[in-house]
């Protein structure tokens, strides 16, 4: 219609009301102003009475638009008030489910597993907690030829059909509702009609807990989190041919940074100069503290190992894990049980402190508010400063409620230990025959280590190194 006004063939347009032709206020007001007047074209509003013929009332007309702009802002209102009810409530109110989710015919708002595409995202995360990165898994889908979508693709010979890439991957293994949870929104519009939005941070998303089936479980999804997160940024300039197997969960005992690895320089052969035997890479690493690499002794000290002996002392601690396991497993479960009912009850006391320090805080807060708001209205405070100060004791109040949250859920942890010592058991027993380590065995089974401070013992060097492994914590081992 616009393009034929402009071209000459339109010389009436009649709506039945202001708001048939537009909502926004802004737009309507351009139309009727500005763009019928300059092409000579008459407009008519049959029951609002606006004709621009005869001017009959277009002293009101910007008012009506205006109200018919509040109409459609508040009907905009209320239906996302009841989407984000909705949503809050666990109920899916999105378009296209997530890959490996189907909606529920039963139930509307439910979601279900879908038996054809849940067991690539079953996959995926199965790859991702044995160490594989988001690019690696990506290159194997598409060499499997596994379709990205649901949806079946007109020819077998289509490329974006099997498309995979490491920002999808990613996007899968962060996505809380293959846990069973629900996410209530990723992104705020920032304004009506403005067709742009704010990205909410993850650490800031809503997630409601135990909506629908699990793809993964919630242990398996929470450890796939913490590999994401530990996973280093490669480093360029790395000639040597070691593969870095510890990458991302060997830290210093006294920092708490991680450890780098590094290579020692013993010429172009690359030969052991006593011997004269070619060494093998692993022989010619070492580890070496973040913090004392890069600001010296005063910062930290060196924590240096030999990649050699530290991957000798993990192989060997798992290898004797496993053997106590399968070898009296009453016996070690009673172990690893009582030790962690020792170590639970003791953060469970101080952590429980913590809570009761931040409770009572949040309501020193609420007094503060309404002693706050009584200096206000006496004329003692000024609204400035009023405003200030309470958006500073607002912001300390809602930190200490995020922090009381992540206190519970760990508290909660120790109704689960029978179920992770057992967990642990039936992991470790997989690798009573292992000879040789890799990404998957370490990170399946750990979940950090930590290396400590070179010291001497009666004459001789010894190193402390503790592994912590998933599910029942630390082990401490030593180097001599």
């Amino acid at each position: 219609m616009i393009a034929d006004i402009e071209a000459g063939k339109v010389g009436c347009v009649i709506t039945k009301d202001l708001s048939r032709l537009g909502r926004n206020y802004i737009e309507a007001g351009s139309y009727i102003e500005i763009f019928f007047p300059k092409h000579n074209v008459r407009y008519i509003a049959v029951t609002d009475g606006v004709d621009s013929l005869t001017r009959q009332e277009m002293d009101i007309t910007p008012f009506k638009n205006i109200l018919n702009d509040m109409y459609s802002r508040d009907i905009s209102k209320k239906v996302l008030a009841g989407r984000m009810t909705r949503s809050r409530q666990g109920k899916f109110c999105g378009g296209q489910p997530p890959l490996g989710l189907m909606r529920d015919p039963d139930e509307k708002g439910h979601l279900i597993t879908d038996p054809e595409t849940a067991p690539v995202i079953r996959r995926i995360f199965e790859l991702a907690l044995d160490g594989w990165g988001c690019m690696r898994i990506a290159k194997q889908l598409m060499d499997d030829k596994v379709p990205i979508t649901r949806v079946k693709a007109n020819t077998e010979c289509d490329v974006n059909y099997y498309s995979w890439g490491s920002a999808r991957i990613s996007h899968i293994l962060r996505n809380p509702f293959y846990k069973g949870a629900h996410l209530v929104c990723r992104t705020h519009q920032k304004g009506i009609r403005s067709n742009t939005y704010d990205i909410i941070p993850r650490e800031d998303w809503e997630v409601i807990e135990n909506c629908h089936e699990a793809i993964v479980t919630p242990a398996e999804w929470e450890q796939v989190q913490e590999i994401i997160d530990r996973r280093p940024t490669i480093m360029k300039g790395n000639a040597c041919p070691f593969y870095n197997l510890f990458h991302g969960i060997i830290y210093c005992a006294t920092c708490g940074k991680s450890m780098q690895v590094r290579y020692e320089k013993v010429g172009r052969t690359g030969k052991n100069r006593f011997t004269g035997k070619e060494r093998e890479p692993i022989d010619k690493a070492y580890y070496i503290c973040q913090t004392y690499n890069r600001l010296g002794k005063n910062a930290c000290t060196s924590h240096k190992i030999e990649a050699r002996d530290l991957y000798n002392l993990v192989l060997k601690d798992i290898q004797d894990l496993a053997a106590m396991a399968l070898k009296d497993a009453d016996v070690f479960y009673q172990r690893l049980s009582s030790r962690m009912e020792r170590r639970y009850m003791a953060d469970a006391s101080e952590m429980q402190k913590e809570c009761d320090r931040l409770e009572a805080r949040n309501q020193e807060i609420d007094s503060m508010f309404m002693s706050l708001y009584t200096d206000k209205a006496k004329g003692i405070l000024t609204e400035q400063r009023f405003l200030k100060l309470t958006a500073t004791l607002e912001q300390e109040q809602e930190a200490n409620r995020k922090r009381l949250q992540d206190l519970m859920l760990v508290m909660r942890r120790t109704d689960e230990q029978e179920s992770d010592v057992r967990t642990f058991m039936q992991e470790i027993r997989k690798y009573a025959a292992i000879q040789e380590l890799d990404e998957a065995v370490l990170n399946r089974l750990i979940s950090k280590i930590l290396v400590g401070e070179v010291r001497k013992v009666d004459g001789q060097k010894c190193q402390e190194v503790k592994i912590v492994y998933n599910f029942v914590g630390e082990i401490p081992a030593v180097i001599e």
